[in-house]
């Protein structure tokens, strides 16, 4: 049975059953009216709730929109608002449940659409009860490779059940570390039945407001239904329900969601694959996610078309040209560190050491060829898009991507605007099932997209990087359309890169440093490839590469017509910077290009000690690693020479190949946390005495949660403390913003 069919059904029903009503003794006119309400009315109209979202590079919201999109299946109405968009919503008087999604930035920071928000809420004149009338339930998105995990959904949770406010569902805390579906799943599975439950209570205590529409009383009617149409339901594995339609998780019949078409036997295989499942997946039900609704139409137009060069800026993303390029590692280093200088003379760019700074990059050109030729549109590349909203589409708050200017190429939209490397959500793979024609192929990414395949495509897609370029290959049965690509390829994300200079000793100057990263071919990407913006620097600076003695030699003249010129913008909002106090004591941890901030940090303290030679200033420590003291020592001289100044106190130095190589006594420290553990004394003393500071710059993945540890180890044996109390001490140098880090995965 269609869903026509069973509106249908459901509306005769209705008219049964206010007949049966009308002609009954039993019933009063004010009853019959009540009853009218509860059974009848649930055919036109449906539940509000109100759905905020803090988002900095769309997670949050996407997903918000994908709920938005599946509330109607529910019966409810979901109300989407951003949560910078105050003028929308209003939460001092809202009475329908409220869902937050939102995600964590930076050093624990909300994103920038929920600074505001957070900054209103926290205002301590607001009284106790100021949310008691608030149902809310929170989605907090994080990565636990970062100290302050989930911490913006933490600390909007915390400061409104302060304000009286009530959970109607437990929070959810999704870790990008793991993946964040592992807990995004579950969550909204459970959360609609936990709406719907909030909604009727708040109904039954007088709490909903009048102009809001009436919950839908499904027992009875979807009793009825499903005894009326038995046959068809058992049939087909329809669960009849009034929201939605969903098909029973029958063992080896159907499936829950839409229907998966099983195809040919298949061979047997030894391991599962990108393309293959293994039994038990291979021979499972499937619960797959609803079809994503299409929302753009897109046409190609052979016409004259604005040739763009170069990203669509920002306001706060200038041009600037690439003075200088220094290799700073050896050629027969495992990574090759490259440091770029920027002229920034003329331009509106004050910075500070350790500000961070974004940097607008392409897609590889090549990669982008291959994309288009495999959808077969290589003929149409310099042909206009053009974009319009489908007029019959269901997605909520529908609008055209911002991002794509009006009348660009096909080639400009995949080379500047669309992220082609990002690894597919579930709902992308979904919408790709209905566009793949073989049906083994059909049938894996249906596998890839369901509940029942979360760890393949944990193993296969997310784990392993893979990106639509990569699926278009593996599936070659799979046509996408060109607006499918457009809904759900994200924006292209500039990337960021923390300023490795003082504007104090290179006035005029920006410095940068980079490793050039390399993703090794394997299985489900069977092409090497290099990191999007640093493949893409590292080809546009090689004809003006330096080597590392040049560093402080004199520059050649360079044209600066033909100097490499990119976008850049300094990021705002950034707390690592140097303490303002010149007497508090510090401690940097940098091993690589973490060591980027520190020099910048240095090249500061040396100029303030020159213009104040009488002034007290504190301790500086830097615990700096690499893989082989003589292949790949950053700055070595320059550090050097810092600490012969006296800029730098202290200069610890680990290198982990030489000493897992024997190359340096057993007894020398590895990584950098076993350095700090080295000198515990001394770091617990400027921590806990002095009040000095603790910076921490790079890998967040493996390096920061290690140093975190050897914090926490060194308070312990230093204090006599438990690992509680130690955690909870860190906890407060956060807080007070003595604890920072500039990492990233």
């Amino acid at each position: 049975m269609n869903l026509r069919g069973l509106t249908h059904v459901l509306c005769l029903y209705r008219h049964t059953l206010l007949h049966v009503l009308q002609s009954s003794i039993y019933y009063s006119s004010s009853s019959l009216h009540a009853l009218a309400w509860t059974y009848v009315m649930p055919c036109e109209l449906k539940r509000r709730f109100v759905l905020l979202y803090g988002s900095q590079r769309g997670q949050a919201q996407s997903i918000a929109e994908e709920l938005s999109d599946q509330a109607s299946e529910h019966g409810l109405v979901a109300e989407l608002f951003c949560l910078s968009k105050k003028e929308k919503y209003n939460l001092e008087k809202e009475t329908a449940p409220v869902v937050f999604i939102v995600s964590t930035t930076g050093d624990g920071e909300p994103p920038d659409t929920a600074l505001s928000f957070v900054k209103t809420i926290k205002n301590k004149s607001l009284p106790r009860d100021y949310f008691a009338h608030l149902n809310y339930a929170i989605l907090a998105l994080g990565d636990t490779n970062y100290a302050n995990f989930c911490n913006c959904g933490k600390t909007i949770d915390g400061r409104l059940q302060e304000l009286g406010a009530k959970h109607f569902y437990s929070t959810g805390y999704a870790d990008d570390g793991v993946g964040l579906e592992i807990v995004i799943d579950p969550w909204i599975e459970g959360v609609w039945e936990a709406i719907k439950k909030s909604v009727a209570e708040m109904a039954t205590s007088g709490q909903q407001d009048t102009g809001s529409a009436r919950s839908l009383h499904t027992t009875d009617l979807t009793a009825a239904a499903a005894a009326a149409s038995q046959e068809s339901t058992q049939a087909s594995g329809l669960d009849v329900g009034v929201a939605s339609l969903t098909l029973k998780d029958k063992p080896a019949q159907a499936s829950e969601g839409p229907k998966v078409e099983t195809g040919e036997p298949k061979p047997a295989v030894l391991e599962a694959s990108l393309t293959q499942s293994m039994p038990p997946l291979s021979e499972s039900a499937l619960n797959v996610p609803s079809l994503p609704p299409p929302f753009l139409n897109v046409s190609l137009e052979d016409a004259p078309a604005q040739e763009l060069s170069g990203p669509v800026c920002q306001d706060h993303h200038q041009q600037v040209s690439i003075s200088k390029t220094v290799q700073l590692t050896r050629d027969d280093a495992v990574k090759v560190a490259l440091m770029l200088e920027l002229d920034i003379s003329g331009k509106d760019m004050p910075y500070q050491p350790g500000d961070s700074f974004d940097v607008l990059c392409p897609n590889d050109a090549s990669e982008v060829l291959t994309l288009l030729q495999t959808l077969r549109l290589e003929q149409q590349s310099h042909h206009r898009v053009q974009l319009e909203l489908r007029k019959d589409t269901k997605k909520k708050a529908a609008q055209l991507p911002p991002y794509v200017p009006v009348g660009c190429t096909l080639l400009y939209l995949f080379t500047w605007c669309l992220e082609i490397r990002s690894v597919p959500k579930k709902a992308f793979l979904r919408a790709l099932v209905e566009c793949t024609g073989a049906a083994p192929e059909k049938r894996r990414l249906q596998e890839l997209c369901s509940k029942q395949g979360a760890a393949d495509y944990s193993r296969f897609i997310r784990d392993t990087s893979v990106c639509l370029l990569d699926l278009l290959l593996a599936f070659p049965s799979c046509h996408p359309p060109l607006s499918l690509l457009i809904e759900h390829l994200p924006k292209l994300q500039p990337r960021s890169y923390s300023a490795a200079s003082s504007a104090q000793r290179h006035p005029g100057k920006l410095h940068f440093v980079f490793n050039i990263v390399e993703f090794p071919a394997c299985p489900e990407r069977p092409a090497a490839r290099r990191g999007v913006c640093t493949g893409w620097l590292s080809s546009l600076v090689s004809a003006i590469v330096q080597s590392d003695s040049a560093v402080q030699g004199p520059v050649e003249t360079t044209a600066s017509a033909s100097l490499p010129m990119i976008y850049v913008g300094l990021r705002p909002g950034n707390a690592f910077r140097l303490p303002s106090d010149l007497s508090v004591p510090m401690v940097m941890v940098g091993p690589g290009t973490g060591v980027a901030p520190f020099i910048g940090f240095l090249q500061q303290r040396e100029k303030e000690r020159v213009n104040n030679p009488d002034g007290c200033f504190g301790e500086t420590w830097l615990f700096f690693g690499c893989r082989h003291k003589d292949r790949d020592f950053l700055f070595r001289e320059e550090l050097e020479r810092f600490v012969a100044s006296g800029t730098l106190t202290h200069l610890k130095v680990s290198f982990s190949r030489d000493a897992a190589e024997g190359g340096q006594s057993q007894s020398s420290p590895r990584y950098v946390q076993h350095n700090l553990l080295l000198h515990a004394k001394e770091v617990a003393s400027i921590l806990l005495k002095e009040k000095g500071y603790f910076y921490v710059c790079g890998d967040a993945k493996n390096m920061a949660k290690d140093v975190n540890d050897a914090l926490v180890d060194m308070i312990v044996a230093e204090t006599q403390v438990d690992k509680l109390e130690a955690m909870k001490t860190l906890a407060a140098l956060r807080e007070e913003k003595r604890y920072l880090q500039d990492i990233w995965t």
